[in-house]
């Protein structure tokens, strides 16, 4: 196979470029054109991670091709979009629900702490009624 050509723009960071564009004929290129990038023998792929969009930079020091990862901001009405909020309001709400199980929970122990407390000193005072009456 060919060598690919990979143009290359100005980014913040020294010896960073981001590739802006790729062309498999390059010989077609005047030598101007060839300066504004790189020729390689082949692109490393992407991974495919659910969510993300890659983008191919070039590090000048160590000659190499790398990806770096950025999150896909998909249109507000898309399907996705609309699953992806969905599911992260449903989230929200588990965690809620969650909370709330264990309030709950916490309150009927305290309620039911509570109760026993209150049959001990009934107890308690009908013992002391009875002995008041024994006398």
């Amino acid at each position: 196979m060919g060598k690919i050509f990979l143009s290359l723009e100005k980014t913040n960071e020294p010896n960073k470029k981001r590739v802006s564009g790729y062309m498999y004929m390059p010989e077609m290129l005047s030598e101007e054109e060839l300066k504004q990038g790189i020729l390689v023998d082949e692109v490393p792929l992407a991974e495919n991670i659910p969510g993300k969009r890659a983008e191919l930079f070039y590090n000048t020091a160590t000659q190499t091709l790398f990806y770096e990862y950025f999150d896909e901001v998909l249109p507000p009405t898309s399907p996705e979009q609309l699953i992806k909020d969905l599911q992260k309001e449903l989230n929200t709400v588990k965690a809620e629900n969650k909370d709330l199980k264990l309030a709950i929970a916490e309150s009927a122990e305290a309620q039911q702490q509570a109760d026993t407390e209150n049959k001990m000193a009934i107890a308690e005072l009908a013992e002391l009624i009875a002995t008041k009456e024994g006398l």
